[in-house]
């Protein structure tokens, strides 16, 4: 396997060893994209409701991320199980589809139903057991039938095959503080991106890596308050991967044009990312 990374001085012993998890890592990567590389993301409105749930909820969004993938492997598989789909328990891929979805045919209670369906398992595949709180059991009972809930859980991952093994971006953000001693200080910012870039998939999961995704994330979160450090943060990238120097300042500038409107400042990004006009 071609690493991206250079691990010669990372953190490897008894406990970490950089170059087992970063191998494992990108294994789940290469797979993903395999079998999902065509498969279309939710739309806006589904994504905004995974976020809102989980900001209501108080659930880390490393949940939200892994929910979105797996409607994404949801959408695309959904044509091939329809003479096994239930009538009117979840959305067809047509309305779910960013890009065949139509004001018209929105059917918003299903929407909030297959959300409520990925975030759960996502929850409880991270161990989050949301599930067994009385704010979930309310929602279920608000929006499901009784006895509804599980038979949709059910037929959800038997869509998608039971195919849970998905690899984030806060992974590979997260491997690489490890192995490099970074500091984790900053840590409420690289979350706060890795959530934009979640909430624009199209913009970013489907054409970069998530290593140079990551390192990209790391060099803004470490020059966000000093703009005029970013050069050399990337230089840092650079060093330690086999990406360029121009290779990552495109995907940095990207990110910045997208996420930042231009002005990498914290105001803008969290007019952005929440539309924070304070």
């Amino acid at each position: 396997m071609n690493f991206e990374i250079i691990n010669d001085f990372t953190q490897n012993n008894m406990e970490f060893n950089f170059k087992e998890y970063y191998q494992l890592l990108k294994l789940k990567e290469e797979n993903w994209r395999n079998y999902n590389q065509l498969y279309p993301f939710p739309n806006e409105i589904i994504i905004s409701i995974l976020f809102s749930l989980a900001r209501k909820y108080n659930i880390c969004t490393k949940n939200v991320h892994y929910s979105i993938c797996l409607l994404q492997r949801y959408l695309g598989l959904f044509e091939f199980n329809k003479k096994n789909q239930s009538p009117n328990k979840l959305l067809s891929s047509s309305t779910l589809s960013s890009s065949s979805y139509s004001s018209s045919s929105l059917k918003e209670l299903n929407e909030f139903q297959i959300s409520i369906c990925a975030l759960n398992i996502s929850c409880k595949l991270n161990q989050v057991y949301w599930c067994k709180t009385l704010e979930f059991k309310s929602i279920i009972n608000s929006y499901f039938e009784k006895d509804e809930y599980l038979k949709v859980e059910i037929e959800f991952l038997s869509i998608i095959r039971f195919h849970i093994s998905i690899p984030l971006i806060s992974d590979f953000v997260g491997i690489i503080i490890d192995g490099f001693y970074l500091s984790k200080t900053q840590e409420l910012t690289y979350k706060s991106i890795i959530d934009f870039i979640y909430f624009k998939p199209n913009e970013f999961l489907c054409k970069q890596s998530f290593t140079i995704l990551a390192l990209s994330v790391l060099c803004i979160t470490f020059s966000i308050h000093d703009p005029s450090s970013l050069n050399f943060y990337i230089k840092w990238a650079s060093n330690i991967s086999n990406y360029t120097f121009q290779s990552l300042q495109i995907q940095i500038n990207n990110i910045i044009k997208i996420a930042f409107n231009d002005k990498m400042t914290l105001k803008i990004f969290n007019e952005q990312l929440w539309g924070n006009k304070k």
